[in-house]
């Protein structure tokens, strides 16, 4: 079985990469967030997106063939100042995102080696939420996306 992780996480940076939402670039991270960046401002929040955790397990093996279902979380973080902003951007960033990886028309991102291929592509779960620090209000929306990959 080759190690698929690496390859799916490629897989999205390349896809959303660049992300451009109404002429805006928006930076998209491996994990963590490269402080010499920087952040651009979107409907006047800061806003970044990052690759985050992933997980895969083994679901079905044969002499010739093993499928694994593989997870990835994207994060899309937006922040203002305290008691200020809202949703709205994380909400459209997400949307783009969607979009993107095209889950609604039952389509897969692709990884390119010639044994793998991504059966499937799915939004497991979609969630918003909120932090308040100091001086700073975060609206994060995290999308967590499900595929089925068969090595062969």
């Amino acid at each position: 079985m080759i190690e698929t992780s690496h390859l799916l996480r490629k897989a999205y940076l390349d896809l959303l990469n660049p992300f451009i939402i109404e002429g805006v670039t928006i930076p998209i991270f491996d994990n963590l967030v490269n402080p010499v960046i920087t952040i651009p401002k979107y409907k006047g929040g800061d806003c970044y997106i990052i690759v985050l955790d992933q997980n895969e397990v083994e679901t079905s093996n044969n002499d010739c063939s093993q499928r694994t279902t593989s997870v990835i979380s994207l994060d899309v973080v937006t922040k203002y100042p305290l008691n200020v902003g809202g949703v709205l951007a994380s909400e459209l960033i997400s949307s783009k995102i969607q979009t993107l990886v095209n889950t609604l028309q039952g389509q897969s991102i692709n990884i390119n080696l010639a044994n793998i291929q991504v059966l499937g592509t799915s939004l497991i779960n979609a969630r918003s939420f909120s932090d308040q620090g100091l001086n700073l209000t975060i609206y994060r929306k995290r999308l967590t996306f499900q595929h089925s990959i068969y090595q062969f």
